[in-house]
């Protein structure tokens, strides 16, 4: 395991030019951190699988699908699958379908992705894990929910320490309550930022809500020259069905995010 420590500088110059054992050290803290392992899919039977899928739409007009397949059920002890030829994760929307490809973004991990130019609420995605041999998984589905078109907040609002922050969006209604979020990020006289964030408790879709800034004020020697910078962000979920040919379970959801910026001036 590699130790980070402080140095002098000189010693710090020596060992910036050892990138060889740098890049030695970051593989090794990323597999110690993962705390898993990893095999191809072909050495596991479908019945062993546990399957981890998650569909989500940020408010861009696109959505994007990311699967993760791994042996076992005991969170980060998993091991994570690799698919081996012959082994095909592909989701389906819109008459659309799409095999999804790996996400080499994902360090120490194997998780497959694909993505559509579409967002529109009550599209079904379905994505299937196919097998040359061996059971399929073929029909894992789910629904997005409906998105937000955020009234309030807005980026020109500018609040004070006793306003309280107004957000309302469209529709409402719906048969799913948001989950809102409200965080605050403020700097500190030393340059450092302090951060915050606290849930709107919502019993119903009502389209308005309100929450008071003083409640997500970072505790610090905050820099009462510079204005926080807030952020309320919309969230609506659902689970779906997974196919029930995963024998280790898991889970299948959907989710339409938005999120509103606004400003605080402590001076206020």
């Amino acid at each position: 395991m590699c130790v980070c420590r402080l140095a002098p500088f000189d010693e710090c110059a020596s060992f910036i030019r050892m990138s060889s054992y740098r890049l030695f050290c970051i593989i090794l803290s990323a597999t110690v951190f993962s705390a898993c392992s990893n095999t191809t899919s072909e050495n596991v039977t479908t019945q062993g699988i546990h399957a981890d899928i998650d569909v989500f739409a940020n408010g861009t007009g696109r959505t994007f699908v990311d699967a993760e397949l791994e042996v076992g059920h005991d969170g980060l002890a998993r091991t994570s699958l690799e698919l081996s030829p012959g082994d095909r994760l592909t989701v389906t929307a819109n008459g659309i379908q799409k095999t999804m490809i790996e996400d080499m973004s994902v360090i120490g991990r194997f998780r497959y992705a694909a993505s559509f130019d579409f967002d529109d609420a009550g599209t079904m995605f379905t994505v299937s894990f196919t097998r040359d041999s061996g059971v399929s998984a073929p029909n894992s589905n789910v629904t997005l929910p409906e998105g937000f078109l955020v009234q309030s907040p807005t980026s020109n609002d500018v609040l004070a320490q006793a306003d309280n922050v107004p957000i309302a969006w469209t529709p409402s209604g719906t048969s799913i309550v948001p989950d809102i979020e409200v965080s605050l990020s403020c700097a500190t006289n030393s340059g450092l930022v302090f951060t915050d964030t606290d849930a709107v408790t919502l019993s119903s879709d009502t389209g308005v809500a309100s929450f008071p800034v003083a409640a997500v004020i970072p505790i610090g020697t905050l820099d009462t020259s510079r204005l926080c910078e807030g952020e309320v962000r919309f969230s609506r979920w659902r689970r779906g069905n997974l196919d029930p040919n995963y024998g280790e379970g898991g889970s299948i959801t959907a989710e339409h995010i938005e999120r509103a910026q606004f400003f605080v001036d402590l001076r206020l």
